[in-house]
């Protein structure tokens, strides 16, 4: 796989590298993971990395400046389809490589590098550098790691292996700052502290098999928090023993909710792609719904629980 995408990429002086819509820390870290390591080996070659949504501070900003697409190689990191890719002129590149580890939904690309059972796209890249001994620059290493560490969160779900392991030593090597990754990916301010907080004080359950919380916009402005930030606060549902599908419904400024979903054991991707969403079966996401579509889609959540313990 590896030898096919050092190929294509030695076939082009100009790559572009995109993520998805609401870049988590996988998008992230998997496109700039990739676009320090393309500057490491071939420093010839001009390499962007695009993109339009808000980000974590942590990584660096996007390029906007006019690029001739039709001359470029495209590499989308961490997108299961089109729609969410995050970014211009991909559809205009001349080839596009897509590397991810979701469910195939969306078999695009010119040529495809996609591991379902790696818990990070950060770790489907990490482990064919570490099988080809690649030796990484301290920058790309930390940027993978930072993809690794959120997308595993924090090495605690069931899809980390003995791999996802590896590949934590191996990006170790390069004498990355473990305890700065961590700060920057998790350290929060007294602002979120509160309204995680005050979330909480929100929640609601339903059989006490199921928590949700309704966000709405005046509730994150009033902690002066913007939607990208207020969306990711999902965690604070999680790890109560009861619970075994806990979601989060964020309003954005056009008043629709956009919602993250997780559960312990039950299958939820696919009821996530009926509400404008998908991703992982036990991780996804929805957008653009209606409170009614929040209720219905509790209902969809509840009769699929139900559906498990028959």
């Amino acid at each position: 796989m590896i030898e096919k995408l050092f190929d294509l990429i030695e076939k082009f002086d100009t790559i572009c590298i995109y993520r998805h819509v609401n870049p988590d820390g996988d998008a992230n870290g998997s496109q700039f993971g990739m676009k320090k390591l393309i500057e490491q080996l071939y420093p010839e070659k001009k390499v962007y990395a695009l993109g339009n949504e808000n980000k974590p501070t942590f990584f660096p900003s996007c390029y906007h400046d006019p690029i001739d697409f039709s001359l470029a190689l495209a590499i989308v990191c961490d997108t299961a389809n089109r729609e969410r890719i995050d970014g211009e002129g991909y559809d205009q590149c001349k080839m596009i490589v897509k590397i991810d580890h979701h469910p195939i939904v969306d078999d695009y690309g010119d040529f495809t590098i996609v591991d379902e059972k790696a818990c990070a796209t950060c770790e489907v890249i990490s482990q064919m550098l570490m099988e080809h001994h690649i030796q990484l620059s301290k920058e790309a290493a930390t940027y993978l790691y930072c993809g690794l560490l959120t997308d595993s969160q924090k090495f605690s779900i069931n899809s980390v292996s003995e791999k996802t392991f590896q590949v934590a030593a191996y990006l170790s090597s390069f004498q990355i700052n473990l305890q700065l990754i961590n700060q920057k990916m998790y350290a929060g301010n007294l602002k979120e502290f509160r309204y995680e907080t005050f979330l909480r004080s929100k929640a609601e359950f339903i059989e006490e098999k199921i928590a949700y919380i309704i966000a709405d916009q005046n509730d994150y402005e009033q902690f002066q928090l913007t939607f990208e930030k207020a969306k990711e606060k999902v965690f604070v549902l999680a790890n109560i023993e009861e619970i075994e599908i806990y979601c989060l419904f964020t309003q954005k400024s056009d008043q629709t909710y956009t919602g993250s979903l997780r559960s312990k054991n039950t299958v939820i991707n696919d009821i996530a792609a009926s509400y404008h969403g998908g991703g992982h079966k036990l991780a996804s996401g929805v957008k653009n719904l209606t409170l009614e579509d929040i209720h219905s889609l509790l209902e969809d959540l509840l009769k699929r629980y139900h559906e498990t313990q028959a």
